[in-house]
């Protein structure tokens, strides 16, 4: 097997939206365990997760295509010339890709070509066409996905929903100074502004100090540099008349090192992003709030330790395309996107109480406080 390639043109995705994609490169790498794997994306998607692509990925190696909408004809040939000189002989297509499927794979000359036909997909197009079983959800999820490629690559046994997302590749470190004894509860109140599917912050506060209040715990928020402002912030409202609380904000770090932290936790909470596709692919338990998206239901059977905590409100739709976002429209005329942390939040988000997010989060931190006189040691994850 000279090499395997993905092509996977996608618009505007998140970091989250490719750790997704780890469950296809990795049931391609059972298939080809010594295969060259090489993931074909736009190339501002290449730049802008190189970190991940490199260090995080089932890919060994990334081919840069122009970006979706390019139609400078000098960088779309050159790439057609460089997608055949890889040599691969087999590709998938990622059923999101943009304008870079089965016939530039057939072009190109790769001979076994698996994906969903769709539009614009010639009938000789794709050699092994992915067959999704019938949907358990209404439609179907990333277990379906999933299933349909295993079946494609002829993959023996069938796939457990449990045991789908493979591991998240990191450079495992220890992680110094973690309380024993007490819950760790990592907390991740941001994400991606273009739409808004942020929890009020006060609400996070408020459901901070009923953890610390009742069981101890130690928080820990997450962010990037730009939430730091909001982080401290909100770690002061935390910590307001509880003097012996610790909360720890921590931002700026490399993903190995959120990885690694995020491994040593008890429990997460937070928004709709991509640290709770990490805390699935580093085995730990979450507790997430949806808002304006529907898609909890994409994962519900694969992340078994997930926990959605949703109003499904009628007016959001399972999934809205990144520039499909200004003409969106729900029943509450919600803002689209994030802008600062005094709000408006969308009512899908805003009108979740700290009672309905607690009842799942006293839960599952209520199992983790160990019996009277046992020290639970650090890296039990």
């Amino acid at each position: 097997m000279d090499g395997v390639c993905v092509l996977a043109r996608l618009v505007e995705p998140g970091l989250g939206d490719l750790v997704q994609r780890n469950i296809a490169l990795a049931l391609l790498r059972r298939a080809f365990p010594t295969a060259r794997l090489t993931m074909v994306t736009g190339s501002t998607v290449a730049g802008r997760f190189a970190e991940f692509l490199a260090r995080h990925s089932y890919a060994t190696d990334v081919l840069a295509c122009p970006d979706p909408g390019d139609r400078d004809p000098h960088r779309r040939a050159r790439f057609h010339r460089e997608l055949a000189a890889l040599g691969a002989r087999v590709c998938f297509v990622d059923p999101d890709s943009r304008g870079l499927g089965a016939p530039e794979a057939r072009r190109a000359g790769i001979p076994v070509r698996l994906g969903l036909s769709g539009p614009g997909t010639a009938p000789d197009d794709l050699t092994h066409p992915l067959r999704l079983p019938p949907p358990l959800l209404g439609r179907a999820d990333l277990f379906d996905h999933a299933s349909a490629l295993a079946t494609a690559l002829g993959l023996a046994g069938r796939l457990r929903p449990g045991a789908v997302v493979p591991p998240l590749p990191r450079t495992a470190q220890a992680v110094p100074d973690l309380p024993t004894g007490v819950p760790r509860l990592a907390v991740h109140p941001g994400g991606a502004p273009h739409w808004n599917r942020r929890w009020p912050p006060d609400r996070y506060a408020a459901l901070c100090r009923r953890a610390i209040g009742r069981y101890g715990a130690v928080c820990y928020l997450l962010g990037t540099g730009e939430d730091r402002a909001d982080l401290l912030a909100l770690a002061a409202g935390i910590t307001a008349g509880l003097p012996a609380a610790v909360v720890e904000v921590v931002t700026g770090n490399s993903l190995d090192q959120t990885a690694n932290l995020l491994a040593e936790m008890d429990l997460l909470v937070g928004n709709d992003s991509a640290l709770a596709h990490i805390a699935a692919a580093v085995r730990v338990p979450s507790v997430v709030l949806y808002g304006p998206t529907g898609t909890e239901f994409l994962w519900a059977r694969i992340y078994p330790h997930h926990h959605g905590v949703s109003l499904r409100y009628p007016c959001r739709s399972a999934t809205h395309r990144a520039e499909e976002l200004a003409g969106r429209r729900c029943a509450f005329d919600c803002p689209i996107p994030y802008s600062r942390a005094a709000g408006r939040y969308p009512r899908c988000l805003s009108d979740i109480e700290v009672d309905q997010v607690w009842a799942v989060v006293s839960r599952l931190l209520g199992a983790t406080v160990p019996e009277p006189g046992k020290a639970r040691a650090s890296g039990a994850h």
